[in-house]
Formats: structure tokens, C-alpha cells, sequence
């Protein structure tokens, strides 16, 4: 008895492990530089994982190493076969023939990862409203692009946040013969790699339009040698000067206060603040000087000035000046700015000359802060004439209270993705401003407002419109907060457990540029 019971104990432990490595080999190896959805599942190191975020892995993002992006699956195996049930919304089809009356039965023009997606009752874009695949038509509850509705997460019912309303039966149309060649060359291998290459080359290979300038925000006064007035970062976790730190290629040096004649950068002076002129020229990186900021302001009242205030930071290496006016600046500086703008110009036709300015994330009424600051400056913009390489850019972040009429509201919480690409569609619409004098600058993870927070997916969300729209300039504040860990606060932490670095990343990806 006890030598037979060995036997029959010993054939089920192996038919177990087979059947454990069987659906092992169901489920792809993690890889780096490969686009992941959440509810992605990948193996490593025999631990089966769950992406909760999406994003585009980096070598060192392994599983275990990134918990803010990959949760590993129970175990056991009795709750593993379960979610196989829940696939069988299979099932879901069937009742899905009564909606399928609605859309008259006739399947929409086949889902397309290159064309943009959206409710075309409020927002423009190139693949109207509805797409088909799979026999099902798809309405789009929000402007997406690359957002395959028949993937887990990207479909669901009103107040799901998903950029697809549940897909309905259809028939006919241009998607039939799309199904048909699936299934017909060996119906296992076709579909299996179709859904996975798509996301994971789309990020890469569309580059953004010419001109366009990917920045990241610096306080220069993070971590800054004021010795020398070196600056530097400690967000990989080690101080070391920022050029070395930054895989990106253009800094946004912030902030100069004061006047253009007599500036101050949080204590350190212009002379000190210069010698990082030659760092970033020896490194091959660019950047533009910022000036203004929440905590102050900055005049300029003649062009000369600003010009003279160039000069002191010129190389080949500054490609841009930015102007962020939040500090309640008077109607007479800000035309000192512009009018100061439009004289530099002449001298620096290659420059970009930015104005920063609150937003709201919402095509309500009046989106530019509600009649304050930034719709004073639109308005100053445009009565003076301004014209040639400048953007308006929209702070999409500190909303304020949570409703409609300030941002694109899901759950109950400000969508930081649809908010941001609202606030650049109120600013073209209603002020008529060009999208390729049009930028947008995220508070990346937690920003100010407790429910405001921008995740990895939402910069991929916002990326995919600045490139279909052909916007001039992405930024995000601020570089020292790309870590999930931090002594100073909400400065030098991102809030929400992302890796170092991992925002700058996803920009990079999901733009395609350095």
C-alpha cells in the first residue's frame, strides 16, 4: 500500500509540474524595450507577473525590482486556472447580438493603431468615433490612438476610464475579411504575436514633428553646488551632476527672477549660474532658460535687455527662453514680455520663445485658468502681433477641485491624460491658436492636488496627441521628482513609486526622441 501510494503520489506531482510548465510556455519572458498594457502577464525567473501600470520596460525594470509596475500572480494553481472563466466573456458576445441592431448590423472601418480616435461630438481627429475588430464595433469614449479595444482595460462602460466603450456584434463591412486571414495561416501563431508587436513598435518608430522640442524642467537650485553653481541631481539615487543624470537631451534651467538687466537664480548668481553653459556644451545637451516661476516673477522692458540677458548663457547648445507667468504679473509686464519677445526674435529667429501658463484640463466655457493669468496672456499674444518660433504652454495640472467644468473627470477623478489633451483642444478651438504654437507640461506622479495623478500611461496618452496633432513643444516638472524616493518632499519624489528616471523614459519612448 504505502510503496503504491508513492507511485500514484510521485505520477502526480509530475503531472503537475507538466501541466505548471505547459501554462508557463503560455505566458511570454519579460523583456526590456517592449511595450506592456496593464493587465499584461509575463514570466520571470519562474514567477509569473501582472502589469498594474502601463509603460515601456527599461533594462533594470524587472519585475521584482519595479512593484509600482508589476505585481506577481498567486501561486496556487486553483486561482490561476480561475481567470480562464473570466476570459469566457466569450460568453458576452451572445447577449452582444441585441446591441447589434443599433449600429445596424454593419461593421465600422477597421481599428487602425495609426489613426486617432474620439467622441467627435466635442473633439476632432482623424479616425472619427467608431472602429471594428473581431466582429465587434467599438465607439470611442475618448481621444486615443494605439489603443487596441479588443485588449484587456482599453473597453468598458461609461465611467470606466477605458478610451473604448464595450465593443457590439457587427457584420459585414471592411473588418470581415480581416478576421478571415487571421485565423486561415495556422490560427495559433498569427493572432498570438499580432497583439503583442503592435503596441511594442508603435511608440518607437513614429518620430514628433520637426521643430518640436522634449524638455524636462530642472530647479536649479536642487542639489546645486553653490560653490560653483554646478548643477546636479541626486535622482538615480546619487548626487552627480546633472548633464551625467540626464538621459534626455534638452534641460529646462528654472528659474531666473527679477529683470532682464539684473536676474537672480534662487540665490545663485548669473556669472556662477554661466558656468553651466560649458558643461552642457562638453556633454551635447541642450537648454533653455526659464525665468518667472510660482514663486516670482521676471520683467524684461526693453528688447535689448532680453537680448543682453541672452547673451549672457548664448552657445549653440540654447535653443529656447521660457517665460512661466503664474505669479499675478500685471497686464503692463507681460506686454514687456512679448514686446521684448518680438524685438529678440530678430536676433534669435531659432530660438523658442515660450509662455507658460495655468490651465484647466477641460473645453468648458473659458479653459485658460478662467479668465485669470494665461487668458490675459492669449489675449496680449494675439492683440500685439506676436508670430514666428513661439508656443503658449499649458501647465495641465493643479486643476483645483475635482468637476467637470476644470478637467476631464473618470471615476471621479481628473483624468490627467484626456484633461491635458482637452486643455490643448479648448486653446486651439476657442482662442484659435495653431497646434504648432501649442505646448503641454505635466506634474508627473502626484501633483499638488491629492487626486491629481499622472501616470505612465497617461504621458503615452498625451504623447500619441502631441505627435497626430503636430504640437511644438512636451515638458514635465520637474527632473529632480523622477525617483520614488526623496528627503525634500513632493520636490524629489514622484509620489507614486515609479522607477528613476522611468517618466523621462516614457516621454522618450512615446515621443521618439532623445
Amino acid at each position: 500500500m504505502i510503496r503504491k501510494s508513492l507511485v500514484v503520489s510521485g505520477m502526480c506531482v509530475l503531472l503537475c509540474l507538466a501541466s505548471i510548465a505547459t501554462v508557463a510556455q503560455t505566458i511570454p519572458n519579460w523583456q526590456p524595450n517592449t511595450a506592456y498594457a496593464v493587465g499584461a502577464l509575463v514570466m520571470f525567473n519562474n514567477v509569473e507577473y501582472k502589469c498594474i501600470q502601463a509603460h515601456t520596460s527599461q533594462v533594470g525594470w524587472e519585475p521584482p525590482n519595479v512593484p509600482a509596475l508589476w505585481q506577481p500572480v498567486s501561486g496556487t494553481p486553483s486561482p490561476s486556472p480561475s481567470p480562464s472563466p473570466s476570459p469566457s466573456p466569450s460568453p458576452s458576445p451572445s447577449p452582444s447580438p441585441s446591441p447589434s441592431p443599433s449600429p445596424s448590423g454593419t461593421c465600422a472601418p477597421a481599428w487602425s493603431s495609426t489613426l486617432a480616435y474620439c467622441n467627435t461630438a466635442t473633439t476632432t481627429c482623424n479616425g472619427g468615433s467608431m472602429a471594428s475588430k473581431n466582429g465587434l464595433n467599438f465607439t470611442a469614449q475618448f481621444w486615443n490612438m494605439n489603443q487596441d479595444p479588443t485588449v484587456a482595460g482599453h473597453a468598458g462602460p461609461a465611467g470606466s476610464g477605458d478610451p473604448w466603450f464595450t465593443g457590439v456584434a457587427c457584420t459585414g463591412g471592411t473588418p470581415s475579411p480581416s478576421p478571415s486571414p487571421s485565423p486561415s495561416p495556422s490560427p495559433s501563431p498569427s493572432p498570438s504575436p499580432s497583439p503583442s508587436p503592435s503596441p511594442s513598435p508603435s511608440p518607437s518608430p513614429s518620430p514628433a514633428p520637426a521643430g518640436f522640442i522634449y524638455a524636462a524642467y530642472k530647479d536649479v537650485t536642487i542639489n546645486a553646488d553653490f560653490n560653483t553653481g554646478l548643477q546636479r541631481s541626486a535622482v538615480t539615487g546619487t548626487i552627480q551632476p546633472v548633464t551625467t543624470a540626464m538621459p534626455n537631451k534638452t534641460l529646462v534651467w528654472a528659474f531666473a527672477t527679477g529683470t532682464c538687466d539684473a536676474e537672480s537664480w534662487a540665490g545663485i548668481s548669473p556669472a556662477m549660474e554661466a558656468t553651466n553653459v560649458q558643461a552642457f556644451v562638453n556633454a551635447g545637451k541642450n537648454y533653455i532658460l526659464s525665468t518667472g516661476g510660482a514663486a516670482g516673477t521676471f520683467d524684461c522692458s526693453s528688447g535689448q535687455g532680453l537680448i543682453n540677458f541672452i547673451n549672457r548663457y548664448k552657445s549653440a547648445n540654447l535653443v529656447g527662453v521660457d517665460f512661466d507667468i503664474e505669479g499675478g504679473q500685471s497686464q503692463q509686464v507681460i506686454d514687456n514680455l512679448i514686446n521684448a519677445t518680438i524685438a529678440a526674435q530678430k536676433t534669435f529667429p531659432n530660438l523658442q520663445f515660450s509662455f507658460t501658463i495655468p490651465s484647466l484640463g477641460s473645453q468648458s466655457a473659458n479653459p485658460i485658468t478662467g479668465g485669470g493669468i494665461g487668458t490675459l496672456v492669449v489675449q496680449e499674444i494675439k492683440r500685439l502681433g506676436l508670430s514666428g518660433n513661439y508656443v503658449i504652454n499649458l501647465m495641465t495640472f493643479d486643476y483645483g477641485s475635482t468637476n467637470v467644468n476644470n478637467c476631464v473627470v473618470v471615476n471621479n477623478l481628473c483624468d490627467m491624460g484626456q484633461s491635458a489633451i482637452a486643455a490643448a483642444q479648448a486653446l486651439h478651438s476657442q482662442a484659435g491658436i495653431p497646434f504648432n504654437h501649442i505646448g503641454l507640461t505635466q506634474d508627473i506622479g502626484q501633483a499638488d492636488t491629492q487626486d491629481e495623478v499622472t501616470s505612465l500611461h497617461d504621458i503615452d496618452t498625451i504623447s500619441a496627441f502631441v505627435k497626430s496633432n503636430g504640437l511644438a513643444t512636451s515638458r514635465f516638472w520637474s527632473f529632480d521628482r523622477d525617483t520614488p524616493t526623496g528627503n525634500g518632499g513632493l520636490s524629489t519624489m514622484n509620489g507614486n513609486g515609479a522607477p528613476a528616471l522611468a517618466y523621462n523614459h516614457e516621454f522618450m519612448n512615446s515621443l521618439g526622441v532623445p
